[in-house]
């Protein structure tokens, strides 16, 4: 086999060793969860033919003469994905992609996962009442990625029966590396996993719970959601290799780590709880959900409505004061029209503790964000789930997203009638390619800003469903 520069250029510096280097073709019958093409081993070569960097053909153990070194994590990375779970199209047009840009690709998996209690040793940390669970947005990534992303110390700290819990959540609850952790499997079954590790959020990617594939089989884990590339051999590349495959459409969402920030991107799990509170929920043999009600009876208002928008069902205390806002600044704007009112006073809500539409109900599905409080639907008709254009006014849209708002439009199923709180002002964000309604700057549309690193939110979105 032909050495290889490891992991291709993907964190900088290139370093060369004599590595085996499989690019495994696609199943045309469909792709497993544990796919990964252009994997890189590294490990001993026994008997194995290798050409060395000088030249030459040698069998036996790889000797290398110097120490190796891990690879930094700060490089660039990509994410496809489809709404709904990943369809087998998609992966194997992703996978080939990352072939044909000398990169690595793997499936990825995600849920909201309920956990029942943390204990450390005999005593709880935190614990749900009886058959009710704290939802725990979950990412599953195969081991051999996440050493490369995200540290080999957060590698090595996966298994079958350890997960990885982020920093925010680990504050949220008082957890720490060593307790253990209940999290209720798709059987209805508590599973216990160790918290191996706790690491910053932004090492891996807003997620709340990172676990192995292995970690999410025990609880039955089974949506694929996206496919992971890294290891390209250049920005440019992988760009060429995905519009080749037939990626770069509205139909798709593709994640650059490099890519500008997106105004109408959504808050992770671990941010929404720190900002809305944590609660626990129940789910009812019907599917229903429900939340408990301390929490509803501490952040669910209904003191009656804001200028012509009732909310019949209630909605966040933060959320409803930055609704106020919006509102005002609508009306002040002479827009007040723009919205309709009956529609959204008779359709519409804020306050719905429910599953996202667009994902499945059960114990392993993805919550919607209504749950919380924090998303307001108006133009329930014109601006519908699937219409396309929306009938909101792009000026009322820039307003709501002044006053912290993310606009649903733009959700790879447009949902226009959709304002979710972000809790940061979002209009002043230029450059990203919205489909509809970008923002704008005196009028007119301006140049993008500089590039961002969007690594810390590659996987915040996983456990509460972005697109419904």
């Amino acid at each position: 086999m032909a050495g290889i520069c490891a992991f291709g250029s993907i964190f900088g510096k290139r370093r060369r060793v004599p590595i085996a280097a499989s690019r495994a073709p696609v199943a045309s019958g469909g792709v497993r969860r544990s796919t990964i093409v252009t994997a890189v081993a590294v490990a001993a070569l026994s008997a194995v033919p290798v050409l060395a960097v000088g030249g030459g053909t040698v069998t036996g153990p790889a000797v290398g003469n110097e120490r190796s070194e891990r690879l930094p994590y700060e490089g660039d990375a990509v994410r496809v994905y489809n709404v709904g779970e990943l369809r087998d199209d998609v992966a194997a047009n992703a996978l080939a992609a990352a072939r044909l840009a000398g990169g690595t690709g793997a499936i990825t998996r995600s849920a909201s996962i309920g956990m029942a209690r943390v204990r450390r040793g005999s005593s709880i940390v935190q614990q749900a009442a009886s058959g009710w669970a704290y939802p725990m947005g979950t990412t599953v990534l195969p081991v051999e990625a996440v050493g490369p992303l995200m540290g080999f110390d957060v590698s090595a700290a996966l298994s079958a029966g350890t997960l990885v819990m982020g920093r925010r959540s680990a504050d949220l609850r008082g957890a720490r590396a060593g307790d253990t952790i209940d999290l209720i499997s798709s059987g209805g079954s508590a599973m216990t996993f160790s918290i191996s590790a706790v690491v910053d959020d932004d090492r891996i990617g807003g997620t709340e719970l990172l676990l192995s594939d292995e970690g999410a089989d025990r609880l039955g884990i089974a949506r694929l959601s996206s496919v992971l590339i890294w290891g390209f051999d250049s920005r440019a590349a992988i760009d060429a290799a995905l519009a080749t495959h037939g990626l770069v459409t509205t139909s798709l969402r593709i994640r650059r780590t490099w890519g500008p920030a997106d105004p109408d991107s959504t808050m992770g799990m671990s941010r929404t709880k720190a900002a809305l509170g944590e609660f626990q929920y129940f789910i009812f043999s019907s599917g229903a959900v429900t939340t408990d009600d301390v929490w509803r009876s501490t952040y669910i208002s209904k003191a009656g409505p804001i200028g012509r928008l009732t909310l019949r069902s209630g909605c966040h205390v933060v959320v409803r004061a930055a609704l106020q806002e919006a509102i005002n600044e609508v009306v002040e704007a002479g827009l007040e029209n723009t919205i309709d009112y009956a529609d959204a006073n008779r359709y519409g809500g804020c306050y719905v503790p429910r599953f996202s539409r667009l994902a499945p109900n059960s114990s392993i599905g993805f919550l919607s964000r209504h749950t919380w409080g924090m998303a307001v639907d108006t133009n329930t008709q014109g601006s519908c789930q699937g219409c396309a254009p929306p009938d909101m006014d792009c000026r009322t849209v820039r307003i709501f997203r002044k006053h912290g708002f993310a606009w649903g439009g733009n959700y790879l199923v447009p949902d226009g009638m959709h304002f979710e709180w972000v809790g940061e002002r979002r209009d002043q964000i230029l450059g990203y390619p919205s489909r509809f309604c970008p923002n704008v700057v005196g009028g007119a549309l301006r140049a993008a800003d500089p590039p961002q690193n969007q690594r810390s939110t590659m996987f915040a979105d996983d456990g509460l469903a972005a697109e419904g």
